[in-house]
């Protein structure tokens, strides 16, 4: 058999199917479970006003993951040749039979019925060198021509995903997905401004508007001045929501919220499923087919994602269970969220500001870790383009800050939502999850003491 190379879809259904049949045509464990990633990332960087790096990789690899009985383990692989993958598979056993019993293994799932998602959009798949070329030479230009140093990077993942398992499932996904992001600084380093994408479909990445808005908030935050720590009604534009959303998405799991370590935990015992908790405009959910927001209708084990609410006007609906934990709580196994969508509203952020006697404005926040997962709170800096807002208006650029917050308050002192958008929620500026999210206004966001970041 020819070993599959990945194109920018990835590998073929039929190759992969037949892929994954040699390999566990191969093994002599009690169950067998593969998995392949494709993946093709063209890409561009560019920094102090010019592209610095530019090209494009791809790798086909192969996970196999052997048990006998409840001692399992895996060996990943890229090396496709028969040679190879029968080396690859003995040394998964070899590990398997050395592996100490996991009680938590309950064996390999039979064929499911998955949801229809078409997540690969051609005009990413086939994007061009030339075509990322021009949407950095604009965001230079605009830079260069304000006075500025652009520093860039558009990161584009296509490929597809594939399980199989010796009990007769496969699944199958292609995928594509894209985030462009800017950083506009001046000269001396001492104002920043940055604006991002992420899409799925690359005509959904809107390369004049990034570059214009990066400008525009580098322009803005000129000659900062010094603003008190302390409580204040926050703005947040939609990338800051969704850095805060990523890490909420993590949150929805039923065996925390049953054992008693999480927010979601019912002080009687149990989990608080039923209860409001949130301000009733706030609704999430997650849907694998999602327009421009797809992921792949299956986990790492094969099971079906379908879509789910989470968050229902304020109330906790639903919480993810694994295999394990839901067979022994006597429930039904539910995923965790492949994707975050939060429901919004129709203010704009102009009439957020404009309702505002005394706040800050927040572009994103950078460097979020944890505090306490009791009460979903973070730590975390704000970051380029923070902005004091007076009697309605934008009165002048304030230093930065470090927050300390919970989420659960955050998502109880609504005032204001804007329209959902998808944004670029990760801190490395790659392609993440999917997250959209709309633009908040947020009551007594704790702003907990000055950072001299930039």
């Amino acid at each position: 058999m020819q070993a599959p190379s990945a194109g920018r879809g990835g590998i073929s259904t039929e190759d992969a199917r037949a892929l994954t049949e040699r390999i566990v045509g191969l093994s002599q464990a009690t169950a067998t479970r593969v998995t392949i990633n494709a993946r093709s990332r063209p890409f561009i960087r560019s920094a102090d006003n010019r592209i610095t790096t530019a090209g494009e990789s791809s790798d086909v690899s192969v996970t196999i993951m052997s048990a006998f009985g409840q001692r399992v383990a895996s060996v990943t692989t890229n090396l496709l040749d028969e040679p190879s993958l029968t080396e690859a598979v003995r040394r998964s056993e070899a590990l398997a039979r050395l592996a100490p019993e996991n009680p938590e293994y309950l064996g390999e799932l039979t064929p499911q019925d998955y949801p229809k998602v078409n997540g690969y959009y051609e005009t990413t798949g086939g994007i061009s060198a030339e075509d990322m070329a021009s949407a950095t030479a604009l965001a230079i230009d605009q830079a260069r021509g304000a006075g500025h140093v652009a520093s860039g990077f558009i990161d584009v993942q296509n490929g597809s995903q594939s399980i199989a398992t010796s009990e007769g499932l496969f699944a199958h996904h292609k995928s594509t997905g894209v985030a462009s992001t800017l950083t506009v600084r001046s000269p001396d380093g001492s104002t920043s401004g940055w604006a991002g994408d992420e899409a799925a479909d690359w005509n959904q990445i809107e390369t004049a508007r990034i570059a214009t808005d990066a400008v525009r908030k580098c322009d803005a935050w000129r000659d900062k001045t010094s603003l008190d720590p302390g409580h204040y009604d926050v703005v947040l534009e939609p990338t800051a929501v969704g850095m805060l959303m990523l890490r909420m998405r993590r949150t929805f799991d039923g065996r925390a919220a049953d054992e008693g370590r999480s927010y979601f935990s019912s002080p009687s015992g149990g989990t608080r499923v039923g209860d409001e908790i949130f301000d009733p405009r706030i609704t999430i959910h997650s849907d694998p087919a999602a327009p421009d927001a797809e992921t792949a209708p299956f986990d790492g084990e094969g099971a079906r994602q379908a879509a789910e609410t989470w968050i229902e006007n304020g109330i906790l609906r639903n919480l993810s269970y694994s295999r394990f934990w839901a067979n022994k709580q006597g429930v039904a196994p539910r995923p965790a969220p492949a994707n975050l969508l939060m429901s919004g509203g129709l203010d704009s952020i102009e009439a957020m500001i404009a309702s505002t006697r005394r706040g800050v404005l927040i572009t994103r926040f950078w460097y979020i870790r944890g505090l306490n997962p009791r009460t979903i709170s973070y730590t975390g800096l704000t970051r380029d383009g923070t902005f004091l807002i007076e009697d309605g208006q934008i009165s002048r650029p304030v230093n930065n800050f470090r927050f300390n917050q919970s989420l659960v308050e955050l998502l109880q002192n609504v005032d204001m939502l804007g329209e959902p958008v998808r944004v670029a929620a990760g801190e490395n500026s790659s392609v993440g999850v999917p997250i959209i999210v709309p633009p908040l206004k947020v009551r007594n966001f704790n702003l907990a003491s000055v950072s001299d970041a930039i």
